[in-house]
């Protein structure tokens, strides 16, 4: 694993190599940039602070502070660090091969320390997405990560979205049909993350898995199967609301659906697609009236003139994993007045 140093915090400069953790944030104008993150084989995570709350309303700094012997006063990240790094990740597949012609899933799986986080494709006050650059070989093609619904995470008085424990993200590649039974085909990861406790450490990672080419009828699930059945599981589907509508006056943004015929939620939670509309860290509440579910939002300011849709998923009850459901929803947005 590759360890890199954070500089300190400056404006972005562009054009120049590295991790590319070039904005922490995108929301905020009082928010500071990082321009490049340098590996060179040097240890080092100098991250005492990744968050403060500042002084106006809203207002986010992110700050760099310290070298490698402030980890000292860390505890937990120190501990950590002996311990080996805060967050395993591997490479896995769900069979044991792939077959001419046809798709077949791999996942990134990343073991958190108790008390660490990741982050989702949208981090929420702060933090970054974690990324997947894969090389591969002639007939192999990838697409997107499928991401899993994410945990609201709770840090002072800000919240982050992103993952706990033993998280997979799953990626479907697809086999060409020329492939030929007996080959091997490898395939190679470059993989980025950001991982947070009391301090935030970004790392990198080669992953890489070989795989048989087999006939369809010789694949056979591998031992990590089960594993991505449940990672499947919590991969929010598209989720279409009965008499769904969404409305924002001022800076208060309504969700409202009728009811499941099961029974209404008693908790639901929003998370956006789209960065800069929701505001992270404000309440979500919920109200059901008769067969009506509604939940109230904070928009973020300023509000965008092309924040007509609200994009994200609705979580009920914990998801899958309590219970519940959840879906990826794409709901127009009124503005009242207008």
């Amino acid at each position: 694993m590759r360890w890199a140093r954070l500089p300190i915090p400056r404006l972005p400069e562009r054009g120049k190599a590295g991790f590319p953790f070039s904005r922490l944030t995108e929301r905020g104008r009082d928010r500071f940039f990082f321009s490049r993150l340098t590996q060179r084989g040097k240890s080092g995570f100098p991250l005492s602070r990744l968050r403060e709350r500042g002084r106006g309303e809203g207002s986010r700094v992110l700050a760099a502070v310290g070298l490698l012997g402030a980890l000292s006063a860390v505890p937990a990240a120190a501990l950590a660090l002996e311990l080996g790094s805060p967050v395993k990740a591997t490479l896995l597949a769900e069979r044991d091969g792939v077959a001419p012609g046809q798709p077949f899933t791999l996942a990134l799986r990343l073991l958190h320390a108790p008390g660490w986080h990741s982050y989702w494709i949208v981090p929420g006050d702060s933090g970054l997405p974690t990324r997947v650059t894969w090389r591969l070989p002639a007939g192999i093609q990838a697409g997107p990560i499928e991401w899993p619904a994410p945990r609201r995470l709770p840090i002072g008085p800000l919240v982050d979205y992103g993952y706990e424990g033993d998280t997979l993200l799953l990626t479907e590649l697809q086999a060409a049909p020329d492939l030929k039974p007996g080959a091997e085909v490898r395939i190679e990861a470059h993989t980025q993350w950001l991982m947070c406790h009391d301090v935030c450490i970004p790392a990198s990672q080669d992953l890489q898995i070989a795989l048989l080419v087999r006939e369809p009828a010789a694949l056979r699930p591998s031992a990590d199967a089960h594993a991505f059945a449940r990672a499947r599981a919590r991969i929010p589907p598209p989720l279409a609301l009965a008499a769904g509508h969404a409305t924002r006056s001022g800076g208060s943004v309504t969700l409202a659906f009728a009811a499941p015929s099961a029974s209404a939620p008693h908790r639901l939670e929003f998370f956006p697609l789209e960065a800069g509309r929701i505001e992270p860290s404000a309440p979500q509440t919920l109200q059901v009236k008769g067969d009506t579910v509604s939940l109230e939002l904070t928009a973020a300011q300023p509000v965008g003139a092309d924040f007509r849709a609200l994009r994200g998923v609705l979580e009920a009850d914990g998801g899958p994993d309590g219970g519940g459901w959840a879906g990826s929803i794409d709901v127009p947005l009124e503005v009242e007045g207008k």
